[in-house]
């Protein structure tokens, strides 16, 4: 993310215009800061999404070829006592095509035909936490992502980042107007919430003063500043040449429902960003193992002589029937 182009998604504010009065710089200063240097599965068991998938396999060859270069990074990345627990082997691997909500397919990888790919998921790429079991990662290119908004279902874990003061030249592509009311002189420090949203998919970017607990509550403002408030967004959506921020949508739509429950800080919902990539598995098709298993070649049936084996069932016979007589004669 190029320095000056970032605007933060997970807060409300407007740089420039009039709602400044509106910005909470805890939540947007302290996110620009963190962020422009580092930047339910539905299906009733396992097996139930079997099904025909659009699309052809790809060869055999290229996917085995590209698993190990996989498993060569690892191996560089682990020491060799690691290695049992962390590098699968390729005669381990069972391939599958899996189609998803989106549309979109790919192939996937589970340990053993019995093991099916909506019994696992991927992790997300923003946080390091796994999506929902039964849900994928889906790269493709679907045009601008709708925001959604979800409720705050579990606070996890907070951590405190400080922060040094500001430097007095403007930064992150704001004005000098703008930067003078969002700098902070003094050296301040933030706790970044790890929270788990209502859809199953975990944000990091709830920011709250430090010390405060999910027991607390969120602050609010008074009803009169909420109306105030109400007041100044519906004159900024209708004057006549503004671009009215934010969009008519589910962006002001939060805005909306923020005012109704008069601006709680923190927000009882936050955008959940990867409700935009994380695609639930609609269904999946066997491929095969990774590497081609040879069926064992039958046990041969040893050459059997007939006639020894009925004269050794006759002697065995004549044993028996002369042991029968000696019982009947010591009777």
């Amino acid at each position: 993310m190029l320095r000056g182009q970032f605007t933060p998604p997970d807060v409300f504010t407007r740089v420039g215009g009039s709602l400044r009065g509106y910005r909470t710089r805890s939540e947007v200063a302290d996110y620009w800061r963190m962020n422009t240097d580092v930047m339910t599965n539905q299906s009733t068991g396992p097996g139930s999404l079997l099904t025909n998938v659009p699309g052809r396999a790809r060869p055999q060859k290229q996917v085995l070829a590209l698993f190990e270069e996989e498993v060569a990074e690892l191996r560089r990345r682990y020491k060799p006592e690691f290695w049992p627990i962390f590098i699968p082997k390729a005669e381990d691997m069972y391939r599958w095509r899996v189609q998803l909500q989106c549309g979109c397919t790919r192939e996937v990888f589970t340990y053993g035909s019995d093991r099916f790919p909506d019994e696992n998921s991927d992790t997300d790429p923003l946080t390091g936490y796994r999506f929902p079991v039964g849900e994928l990662r889906c790269s493709a290119d679907h045009g601008p992502a709708q925001k959604n908004y979800r409720d705050i279902v579990e606070w996890i874990k907070s951590e405190v980042k400080e922060f040094p003061a500001d430097p007095e030249e403007p930064k992150y592509g704001m004005s000098a107007e703008d930067w003078a009311m969002t700098r902070q002189v003094e050296p301040h420090s933030s706790a970044f919430w790890t929270v788990k949203l209502s859809c199953g998919h975990v944000s990091t970017s709830v920011i709250t003063k430090v010390g405060w607990k999910p027991d607390d509550g969120p602050r609010l403002v008074s009803e009169q500043r909420a109306a105030q408030m109400r007041a100044d967004f519906k004159e900024w959506w209708s004057a006549g040449g503004q671009e009215g921020w934010p969009e008519e949508g589910p962006e002001r739509d939060h805005v909306r429902k923020m005012i109704g429950l008069n601006w709680p800080r923190p927000e009882p919902e936050q955008e959940c960003r990867a409700c935009s990539y994380a695609k639930r598995i609609t269904g999946y098709q066997r491929i095969g193992w990774l590497v081609s298993r040879t069926p064992p070649v039958p046990a041969q049936k040893p050459d059997v002589d007939r006639k020894k084996v009925e004269a050794r069932l006759a002697a065995a016979e004549a044993e028996v029937e002369r042991l029968r007589k000696q019982l009947d004669e010591g009777e």
